[in-house]
């Protein structure tokens, strides 16, 4: 099972999120992470990036 970590990269920084991913959602211009033991957070902003091979997914914060 592949497990991914999330980052705010909004306003030139790289900000953890969390980690142990397993599903994303996009809503709008929100973005909801669910981990492996299903706790979801919530982000307003825009999903960049996912990159399966380094298990990363990039999301910019609305700031």
């Amino acid at each position: 099972m592949c497990l991914s970590t999330a980052y705010d990269v909004g306003g030139g920084s790289e900000k953890f999120i969390a980690d142990r991913i397993t599903n994303v959602n996009v809503e709008g211009d929100t973005v909801r992470l669910t981990t492996l033991l299903g706790t979801q957070t919530v982000i307003e902003g825009l999903l960049k990036s996912i990159d399966l091979n380094r298990n990363v997914i990039l999301i910019e914060g609305k700031q």
